[in-house]
């Protein structure tokens, strides 16, 4: 069966949304899948993805499990789920934790299905994300989205402070000068925030990014981050922490946003429709681009993908043509529609129809998908101290831009610790 499917993706698909062809001679009986998931914020999508799927296959249903409140607590669920026998059928999973869960023997690879890497990206998905699928060569997840960071601007606040522009700011020194004028109000107001907390270390990694460095060398046998790209994105993270008159944590920060009291405040692009519904009413809200100050520089996306759990061929199969209706236009379209992720897809990007649709459902989004041509995804540690290594980092972040430590000081320490835990 799976032979015959193969040959029919290979031979007569034109676009990804073609794998959800149905296989011919299937037994009609009806399997229920189950697929985990850290995000129980957007449990409205899933559930839409899951009708509209088994809508077009009625012989499968999906059944969305929460097993976490973000990527983290579900990897590692996932691991105890693996050591005991008890792993859903597929998991909506972090691509960043492909090498991990290959490695391990948990995710299982695609390629009889897909046709290959190659066979993917001539389908429309982003060939940086199906790289970030890769493990030995085989692609072990289909990507579904991503996200890159973003400024949010209060433009009601920006303009008390003096803000007359026609343009956002450009420059990191013109987004510290902005946002020192708004903390200079007092009262409440706070200048800005940057989530340097943010999952494996991702904020360090997109500003690193746009500078030209990166994390590890190519052989990925020593950290390449402590050197004069590292410290210059730890100077930044302290000029920019010299907006913010109080430490609060991420949460706080952004209902102090919401609220419409802080004028800067930087996060991934997904948080824009939640940010948008917030300030509706109540404040002018513009999003605009993280600088990219190098030429060579790029963003870390922070993608996101299915990743097959199941070992018996018919759920093999089930799980196949669910996740290929993910990536593909329909199950692109539900998630434009209810988060702000970013599709994935080129061919469906590049569709004027749904263009018109998304900038109307996402206005905000204009200047975040211009950035998708020089974006990648995130890097993960080669080594299961991986988390460990990003909760050091941010510890050393928050000492730079509470302007507890300076940025020499705290690279070397991360240097270290890091080092250490690899």
């Amino acid at each position: 069966m799976r032979t015959t499917r193969r040959r029919l993706l290979l031979t007569g698909a034109s676009a990804i949304g073609a794998f959800a062809i149905p296989a011919i001679g299937r037994a009609a009986k009806v399997i229920k899948l189950t697929i985990s998931h850290g995000a129980p914020s957007y449990a409205k999508m899933l559930a839409d993805l899951g009708q509209k799927f088994s809508g077009k296959h009625p012989e499968t249903q999906v059944e969305f499990v929460a097993n976490g409140d973000n990527w983290d607590p579900l990897l590692q669920k996932t691991f105890r789920g693996a050591l005991v026998g008890d792993l859903p059928d597929a998991t909506w999973q972090s691509l960043t934790y492909a090498q991990l869960l290959a490695r391990r023997g948990i995710s299982q690879p695609v390629d009889e299905f897909s046709g290959g890497a190659e066979k993917l990206a001539t389908m429309g998905l982003s060939r940086p994300l199906i790289d970030a699928t890769l493990v030995d060569g085989k692609n072990y997840s289909l990507p579904f989205g991503t996200t890159i960071p973003v400024v949010f601007y209060n433009m009601n606040v920006l303009k008390q402070a003096g803000f007359s522009g026609t343009e956002l700011p450009k420059s990191w020194d013109e987004i510290v000068e902005i946002g020192k004028k708004v903390a200079a109000l007092g009262g409440n107001v706070n200048g800005g925030y940057i989530e340097y907390t943010s999952t494996n270390a991702w904020m360090f990694q997109n500003i690193l990014g746009t500078l030209g460095g990166r994390m590890m060398n190519p052989e990925q046998t020593d950290i390449a981050f402590d050197g004069p790209d590292g410290l210059q994105t730890l100077e930044i993270l302290s000029k920019f922490g010299q907006t913010s008159n109080f430490d609060m944590t991420l949460d706080q920060a952004r209902q102090a946003f919401n609220s419409g009291i802080t004028g800067v405040h930087i996060r991934t692009a997904s948080g824009i429709s939640s940010v948008a519904k917030a300030a509706s009413g109540q404040f002018e809200l513009q999003v605009g681009q993280l600088p990219v100050p190098n030429p060579n520089g790029r963003l870390v996306g922070a993608g996101h993908g299915f990743f097959m759990f199941a070992k018996d061929p018919e759920r093999q199969n089930r799980v196949w043509d669910f996740i290929s209706f993910a990536s593909g236009t329909d199950g692109q379209t539900i998630l434009a529609k209810h988060t702000g992720y970013l599709p994935i897809n080129m061919i469906t990007l590049n569709d004027p129809k749904f263009l018109e649709q998304y900038f109307a459902a996402n206005p905000h989004h204009r200047s975040v998908v211009e950035r998708l041509p020089i974006t990648g995804d995130q890097f993960s540690f080669p080594t299961d101290n991986t988390v460990k290594i990003a909760d050091r980092m941010a510890d050393e972040m928050r000492k730079v831009v509470t302007q507890r430590s300076e940025p020499k000081r705290a690279l070397a320490e991360i240097a270290e610790q890091t080092r250490r835990l690899l």
